[in-house]
């Protein structure tokens, strides 16, 4: 999936959640629910965040490689025990899980899918949609048009 994709599915996400969490600043939750929608990306020197971040995302996808270790459940595992077993549970690290859930989520959808389990287990979950092709710049028209009307309920 495309960066825009994955931002305006977390944003959606992100926007559903406020319904059902006590939030004290919901444009700061709305925030980091975007940025961890598109962090997971970092895997890959090619992405937009990778190319922003090519000091950082150049030895990640070197060392674990793209689609592997970072788009696996251990990450979300990481976030949860950090902030809400250490830091007790917080509005950050809500975001965070949503977000970053929300990414590997719409990469399940793609050709390439994700390793769910990896690196314990290398069945990928994949699905039928190519990252850029028309059925995902249409999914994000869709999701772009639902994030309006759910924003618009808000209001």
């Amino acid at each position: 999936m495309m960066l825009r994709t994955h931002a305006a599915f977390g944003f959606l996400v992100g926007l559903i959640s406020l319904k059902y969490l006590n939030v004290p600043n919901p444009y700061i939750f709305l925030a980091i629910v975007c940025f961890a929608s598109v962090i997971a990306d970092i895997d890959s020197s090619n992405s937009k965040i990778g190319r922003k971040l090519h000091t950082i995302s150049w030895p990640i996808e070197k060392i674990f490689g793209h689609r592997n270790l970072f788009h696996s459940i251990f990450p979300l595992i990481a976030i949860a025990v950090i902030f809400f077993y250490f830091l007790g549970w917080n509005v950050a690290g809500a975001a965070l899980l949503i977000g970053y859930g929300s990414h590997l989520f719409m990469d399940m959808f793609t050709h390439m899918g994700i390793g769910l389990f990896h690196p314990i287990h290398n069945k990928r979950i994949t699905g039928f949609m190519k990252t850029g092709s028309l059925t995902e710049h249409l999914l994000f028209f869709l999701i772009l048009l639902i994030d309006i009307v759910v924003l618009s309920s808000f209001i």
